[in-house]
């Protein structure tokens, strides 16, 4: 008994090393992520813009706010966007190295009707 039991415990230990040593370099490096999130307002009244679309320009990486004005992105940590955002009968907004990281707060992005 004592043989069979020492001899799975050797094939499960060679097993392990054999599946670890095979996976060694074959994960690909994920890059971390952090969260860009923020709300979209009227400038005047401070009223949140629902259905605002928030995009980051050069990328297909878009949202829409929420009933209360708030988006939320997953992009790149430590890497700064060109955050672009757009609204029926508003200006269109850009702002510049807006950087995604852990420390960065919420955005709060004030839009002007558009005059014309």
């Amino acid at each position: 008994m004592n043989k069979i039991l020492t001899l799975f415990f050797a094939a499960i230990f060679v097993l392990t090393v054999n599946l670890n040593a095979e996976n060694d370099g074959m994960i690909p490096n994920v890059p971390a992520q952090a969260t860009l999130s923020g709300i979209v307002v009227d400038q005047l009244t401070g009223e949140a813009l629902a259905g605002a679309t928030v995009c980051i320009e050069g990328t297909d990486t878009k949202t829409y706010t929420d009933l209360e004005g708030r988006f939320s992105l997953t992009l790149k940590a430590n890497s700064t966007y060109n955050v672009k955002v757009d609204y029926i009968s508003y200006q269109e907004t850009t702002l510049s190295n807006v950087k995604a990281d852990s420390k960065a707060g919420d955005l709060k992005i004030r839009l002007s009707l558009d005059e014309n």
